[in-house]
C-alpha cells in the first residue's frame, strides 16, 4: 500500500516468465467485445486451427468473468485467433507480489 506523496515501483517482467493472467469481468467484457458476432464455437474452432487449446465451456466461463486466471498459453492463441496482440489485450500487465 502506499500514500500520496509516495513514488511509485514498477517491475518489469519478461512475458515468458508468467504463467497466468487475473482474470475478471471487465477483462471477460472486452473478450466477449472483440469477438464479436462470430460464435463461441467458431472462435474456439479458429483458435484449434492454430494449434491452441480453448474449450468452448472455458470460453464461456473467461467471458463472463468466472474464471480467476487463465494460462498466458491460452490467452495468447485467443489473441491470436482474434488477430490482436497480447499487448493489445492486456494494455498493462499488473504483477501482484
Amino acid at each position: 500500500m502506499s500514500n500520496k506523496g509516495d513514488k511509485e515501483t514498477k517491475m518489469y517482467i519478461y512475458v515468458a516468465d508468467v504463467v497466468s493472467v487475473a482474470w475478471n469481468k471487465d477483462r471477460g467484457e472486452v473478450l466477449k467485445r472483440l469477438r464479436g458476432k462470430k460464435s463461441r464455437q467458431k472462435l474456439v474452432d479458429e483458435i484449434t486451427a492454430r494449434g491452441g487449446e480453448c474449450s468452448h465451456q472455458n470460453l464461456k466461463k473467461l467471458e463472463y468473468g468466472e474464471s480467476e486466471s487463465v494460462s498466458l498459453k491460452v490467452l495468447e492463441a485467443i489473441c491470436m485467433a482474434l488477430n490482436i496482440s497480447l499487448n493489445d489485450f492486456l494494455g498493462t500487465v499488473e504483477v501482484t507480489i
